[in-house]
């Protein structure tokens, strides 16, 4: 038996959606919160963002077991990424990878779905090409959905939804 995850309104939760303010830190705070609720009781948690637009800036988000992430649907919900405060630094939506975290077969997230929402990405701007500045690095992923997520390579950054499980 499944059970369903608590679900958390982001604009409850601290994130504006408008368009204007930087939404990364109280998505980052409540990732954070969240993940730490689910590792204490093992209850997965689903951050429900409403139709708006989530400005990311400067910073991704160090994504964490056991938290979805679920929009509006796309053209309603989009995270819009810009490094604009340091063009030598890649702004993930969000990461977890080997490199950044350890990620591997004894540390990986499970139990999250990422979907309906859109990524726009045209605000990183880099010199090099890096793979975080895709706007979903993932490299080591497990638990259910309908989509895989297990490679390095990441997914474009238009890429509207995905659930993480082992390969």
């Amino acid at each position: 038996m499944q059970v369903m995850g608590e679900v958390h309104d982001a604009r409850r939760c601290g994130l504006a959606g408008d368009g204007v303010t930087n939404d990364q830190p109280a998505l980052a705070e409540l990732v954070d919160r969240l993940g730490a609720e689910y590792a204490a009781d093992g209850l997965p948690r689903i951050i429900q963002c409403p139709p708006g637009v989530y400005s990311i800036r400067d910073a991704g988000t160090v994504w964490r077991s056991g938290v979805s992430l679920v929009g509006a649907g796309i053209g309603a919900t989009r995270f819009v990424l810009s490094n604009s405060g340091d063009r030598t630094q890649p702004v993930p939506l969000a990461y977890f990878t080997t490199v950044q975290h350890g990620a591997g077969r004894d540390n990986h997230i499970a139990d999250c779905t990422f979907a309906g929402f859109e990524i726009d990405g045209s605000g990183v701007q880099m010199d090099d090409y890096c793979y975080l500045a895709k706007g979903w690095a993932c490299s080591t992923c497990a638990g259910a959905g309908s989509a895989t997520c297990g490679s390095t390579t990441p997914a474009p950054p238009d890429w509207a939804a995905t659930s993480c499980r082992t390969a």
